[in-house]
């Protein structure tokens, strides 16, 4: 593995209204942080949703800028994940590791947002990003963020949540070549490993899946859906600590999750277009 490129950073869910989308991730028993607003020149604001390693986020457009227009263009084809971000200690060592592997990667940019704590703590989370060109990788738009404040981002206040999450484990995407698809991940995510699976292939990268399967196999593990006529992010799994805690945090919202086995998912329409997934820790270490 790329010591450049680490794993997961965070996953971006893009949504049209932030307030509701805020309220479904909320019923879904995640904590949320404040409502953001970027720097001005990204032109968008955001929830974060953060785990013990990892995180994700809720985020709309609020004005059109250039820096957010892969965010507009993903939201015209519907709410969904968009972007993945890479987990890195420096952009510039992401930008070399992925030049080195044949990639045009963006030059470095800057930006930042306000972090008010319930104490009344005012605090500035920066964050500096290198971007992967349109269409690298099939599905989201990949970029690598360097955290250059964890200790304004990842808040002691936010790490718990009702549904006891505590980690993405996998990212599933479908693809009508898995195969083809995965190549192009692989290739994006330098020091990953990729091995077959069912429906498709699966890649690790540091603590962290990707699989990319097929319709047919998409079908059957998610329910029936439109086509898949073009590679589309489906599903984030969640590392759960108590998944007991977990289903009745969701059905006590009166959401009705599927079970099976020791998997306990939410469709996509109760979550943003994201089938949302959760799995406990002892099942991942059998």
């Amino acid at each position: 593995m790329s010591q450049a490129i680490s794993g997961i950073d965070h996953l971006l869910i893009a949504v049209h209204d932030l307030d509701r989308a805020a309220a479904a991730y909320r019923r879904l028993g995640f904590t949320l942080s404040p409502r953001a607003v970027h720097s001005e020149h990204m032109g968008t604001a955001n929830h974060t949703i953060m785990l013990e390693r990892d995180y994700f986020e809720l985020l709309t457009v609020l004005t059109p800028t250039p820096a957010n227009a892969k965010w507009r263009q993903a939201l015209a084809a519907g709410e969904g994940l968009a972007g993945f971000a890479v987990a890195t200690p420096s952009a510039v060592a992401a930008a070399a590791a992925w030049r080195g592997a044949g990639l045009a990667a963006s030059d470095s940019l800057a930006f930042s947002r306000a972090v008010e704590r319930a104490d009344g703590e005012r605090m500035e989370a920066r964050f500096e990003v290198v971007t992967l060109p349109e269409q690298t990788v099939p599905a989201m738009a990949m970029f690598a963020c360097a955290q250059l404040t964890r200790e304004a981002v990842w808040l002691p206040e936010l790490i718990t949540h009702l549904n006891t999450a505590r980690a993405i484990r996998k990212l599933t995407l479908a693809a009508p070549d898995p195969l083809l698809a995965a190549a192009s991940w692989s290739g994006a995510l330098p020091g990953s490993t990729c091995v077959p699976a069912d429906g498709g292939a699966q890649i690790r990268i540091g603590r962290h899946l990707v699989d990319l399967i097929d319709p047919p196999t998409a079908a059957r593990r998610f329910g029936p859906a439109e086509p898949v006529k073009h590679a589309t992010a489906l599903a984030i799994e969640f590392e759960v600590r108590d998944v007991a805690a977990c289903r009745q945090v969701l059905r006590q919202d009166g959401l009705s999750p599927h079970i099976e086995g020791n998997l306990t998912s939410v469709g996509s329409a109760e979550a943003c277009g994201v089938v949302i997934e959760f799995r406990p820790t002892e099942a991942l270490l059998v």
